[in-house]
């Protein structure tokens, strides 16, 4: 679990005021969340996802597709920094310079050892709460790929991928994107 920084209650007003730019902090519930640098494993599967996305959300320019770290400020007292979000192109106007104010349509957050309570708890029930409407596990450790796609106010499971019986995980947000299990866990990786 990311270290906890205990002096609540925290704010995205305060986060601005008193954190360097350059440190990356999430806030769930006013508690500041302190995250820490990503490993070279997660790095890859981030930049190869990135491609995979980007060639199909640039084909006729659905939207904007960002990279972490970038905040996503949900609420004054909610903000998160997935690692790879998109926001489409009728919902650009939530993107400012400074981070993505409300919900990207699609959001995907890469599993690490002390990341498993958080996203697979803990930011599954924020998104969901929040309304974002898909939402990507990518957990390398399992080699496994879980989309939940949010059905009135609850996800259900939309699509996944194991390697095994199923290889293609897909999109509802993005209709036709299909990420295939061996382009991220294929013996070659």
């Amino acid at each position: 679990m990311p270290d906890t920084v205990h002096q609540a209650p925290w704010t995205y007003t305060r986060m601005l005021k008193e954190l360097k730019g350059d440190d990356r902090y999430e806030l769930r519930n006013n508690e500041l969340i302190d995250m820490s640098s990503p490993s070279f494993t997660h790095q890859q599967l981030l930049q190869e996802l990135f491609q995979l996305f980007y060639q199909f959300v640039n084909i006729d320019k659905k939207g904007s597709l960002i990279l972490a770290p970038f905040d996503v400020i949900l609420d004054e007292n909610n903000v998160v920094q997935p690692d790879l979000l998109f926001v489409a192109k009728d919902h650009e106007d939530r993107i400012r310079e400074r981070g993505v104010f409300g919900c990207p349509d699609l959001v995907v957050e890469i599993v690490s050892k002390s990341s498993i309570i958080r996203d697979y708890v803990e930011k599954k029930e924020d998104y969901e709460r929040f309304g974002v409407r898909e939402y990507w596990i990518i957990d390398p450790q399992n080699k496994f790929i879980q989309v939940f796609h949010l059905e009135g106010n609850k996800f259900k499971t939309y699509s996944s991928a194991d390697g095994e019986e199923h290889l293609k995980a897909m999109s509802s947000v993005l209709t036709g994107l299909e990420i295939n299990w061996p382009d991220l866990f294929g013996s070659a990786k």
